[in-house]
């Protein structure tokens, strides 16, 4: 029998997989256990089975450990005669190596790689997305600049420090977008302070860190608000950051060529060395301050993000606002705006600020 493995995100596994003729585990559990049970049932034979990492948290941990005597078992009823199978665990894909009957295929996702039209292009747009940071623009190329060579590489680690609001989550989707568009890998280490914390990062059947590692979509991780995880999560980075390397006892993941972007409101150097440890901080490839914001960053920022929420009203109302200058108003008491963020939300109050303009021009009229 054929065991077809595919590592990778979902959507390429989707594609990786026929479309016709084809069964899941889920189904074919389902209905075996109605036909042992003596239960009135017909079975339909097909010619894949296809099984979904979602699918292993599903069944028992004794189905798990005879996966492949099971799988057998089924293809006796059910008559398949290949297997399609989407991240599977690290004890499901020892049986698999071991057993002699089986002819094994792999299939891993490529990711794209960084190269250096990819790179210059990150130089050109940087300053039109981060806006006031130009000196990151120069360090986090530099740091990145060998991932262009075409060999396997180790992660690049990157903290991005400074105040909240200046560009530096900005500055990952950036490279995000352009050295992949896929979905950016995203990690709000904040989030990261209740009871599952351990089974998250060391392993658990249905929602671990190892997991989402091995299904993310692109080679741009980012890991926000760094500074703000328990400090059990770092633990979990020193042999990923130094060997590119994640593995807990499900899953083995590699993270050849991946950049990594650690942010954090962390004002020194000193200060993340102190709060992090030497061992983990030693294990940065570069470690990068991001300044406040000028005035004239501010301008561009709150210039572009009029624009862009602008562009979701209708014709008649964006001349209404353009005519009573909200965005003068705005440029205005530009100084009270600390960050983007900051900006972000008047920005997204505009409808309101419409209605109301509205409302008191027609309290006027009457």
């Amino acid at each position: 029998m054929k065991f077809k493995i595919y590592n990778g995100p979902l959507k390429a596994f989707e594609k990786f997989i026929p479309k016709k003729n084809t069964n899941s585990l889920t189904g074919v559990v389902n209905t075996m256990d109605l036909y042992l049970r003596d239960n009135d049932i017909i079975l339909s034979p097909f010619e894949s089975l296809i099984i979904y990492s979602d699918e292993y948290s599903t069944v028992k941990e004794h189905f798990i450990e005879g996966f492949v005597n099971y799988i057998f078992y089924f293809a006796k009823f059910l008559e398949f005669e290949e297997v399609y199978l989407h991240n599977p665990p690290k004890k499901i894909a020892e049986q698999l190596r071991n057993h002699k009957e089986i002819v094994l295929e792999y299939k891993q996702y490529n990711y794209k790689r960084l190269t250096t039209s990819k790179l210059k292009l990150i130089k050109e747009t940087f300053d039109t997305v981060v806006f006031g940071q130009e000196h990151v623009r120069d360090e986090i190329l530099q740091s990145v600049y060998t991932l262009t060579n075409g060999k396997n590489n180790k992660p690049k680690v990157i903290m991005l420090y400074g105040p909240p609001g200046v560009g530096k989550t900005e500055t990952a989707k950036l490279f995000n977008k352009i050295l992949n568009g896929q979905k950016l890998f995203r990690k709000q280490l904040s989030m990261f302070h209740n009871d599952n914390i351990y089974s998250y990062i060391f392993g658990d059947k249905v929602f671990s860190f190892a997991k989402d590692l091995i299904e993310r979509e692109t080679n741009v991780l980012l890991l926000d608000e760094f500074d703000k995880a328990h400090p059990l999560f770092y633990n979990a980075f020193y042999e990923m950051f130094d060997e590119g390397i994640f593995e807990d006892k499900y899953y083995k993941v590699k993270l050849d060529n991946a950049i990594i972007f650690c942010t954090s409101n962390y004002q020194t150097e000193k200060e993340i060395k102190e709060r992090l440890g030497s061992a983990l901080y030693s294990r940065f490839d570069n470690v990068i301050p991001y300044k406040k914001l000028s005035v004239s960053a501010k301008i561009k920022i709150l210039e572009k993000a009029y624009e862009e929420e602008l562009m979701k009203f209708k014709k008649e109302e964006r001349s209404y606002l353009e005519n009573i200058g909200v965005l003068e108003k705005m440029l205005k008491v530009i100084s009270q705006y600390e960050n983007a963020r900051d900006m972000f939300i008047t920005i997204s109050k505009l409808r309101l600020y419409l209605a109301r303009e509205k409302c008191i021009k027609r309290q006027a009229f009457l």
